[in-house]
């Protein structure tokens, strides 16, 4: 127990001889990646039930969650989402329900960094692709497929983007630049600041990176790649990155948008298939 730190929980994952303190207003999942555990998550937002545990020792706030993610019945039953919870006790211990990533499958450590906008140009009506800079020295690594989180003016909770960019040999951006395409919500406060004029040279912040979607290191056959919309962006960082890597396997993109209006980064796979005989891409209307 960690009596030093009044204030602070004692969590340990069941199984893995693992521990990490927590303080009583941090959540779980945030203080476990901090320590830089592995732990299952993706959406860190209470909706894909990724990082779902249960609470064999202890007491959690649930906090705000969905109820797809996790019903009233498993929380009764001692489940919760760490990516929303906080600890109520001086000592937690958890089980998630899937499995931490191996030392080789393990995500790189999230950071915080304040970036600036390079770019912020419409590609279609409703998707606006953006690109920001990160400050010369922040070492900021991730995988493709990855996420992070952009806290933008006004918003109090930062919302969660895909980065588009593939990471270089070294997982890192190349050049410091993040390309991500933000789809505008109808009553979006975040995506509708990111879409008004005069966001260049604008400084945001970023936390990340997050999320375990990605091309497993041991795939070996062909690849279909499924994206819609905006959903475009991690699935084009993943085959940016493993034909970089000769991925030997053929790779087929499929694009799924609502009309032809909404048809984007042609130029993007256009490049992918001209450089790579492997590789074809689809564009299909809903």
């Amino acid at each position: 127990m960690l009596e030093d730190e009044p204030g602070r929980t004692e969590v340990i994952v069941a199984g893995t001889g693992q521990s990490f303190g927590c303080g009583r207003d941090e959540l779980i999942l945030d203080a476990g990646l901090a320590a830089g555990l592995p732990l299952p998550h993706n959406c860190r937002g209470g909706a894909c039930g990724t990082c779902k545990s249960e609470v064999l020792e202890g007491q959690v706030d649930h906090g705000w969650v969905m109820s797809f993610a996790i019903s009233e019945e498993e929380k009764a039953a001692g489940k919760c989402l760490i990516c929303q919870s906080k600890p109520l006790s001086d000592r937690l211990v958890i089980q998630p329900d899937n499995a931490m990533a191996s030392p080789e499958e393990a995500p790189p450590a999230p950071i915080e960094a304040t970036s600036t906008v390079l770019a912020a140009e419409p590609v279609t009506p409703s998707i606006r692709r953006l690109v920001i800079a990160l400050p010369p020295g922040v070492r900021f690594r991730y995988r493709a497929g990855q996420h992070v989180e952009i806290r933008t003016e006004g918003v109090g909770r930062p919302r969660t983007y895909s980065i588009a960019t593939a990471p270089d040999e070294q997982g890192e951006p190349p050049d410091g630049l993040l390309e991500f395409f933000i789809r505008r919500h109808e009553a979006g406060k975040a995506s509708g600041w990111l879409h008004g004029d005069g966001r260049l040279g604008t400084p945001v912040a970023i936390h990340g990176p997050y999320g375990n979607f990605h091309l497993p290191r041991t795939a070996d056959g062909p690849v279909l790649c499924l994206a819609g919309g905006s959903g475009l962006a991690p699935i084009l960082s993943i085959a940016r990155r493993a034909l970089a890597s000769s991925f030997a396997h053929p790779m087929t993109l499929v694009l799924s948008v609502r009309d032809r209006s909404e048809v984007f980064a042609l130029d993007a796979l256009h490049r992918l298939s001209r450089r790579h005989a492997g590789f074809s891409h689809v564009v299909t209307l809903s």
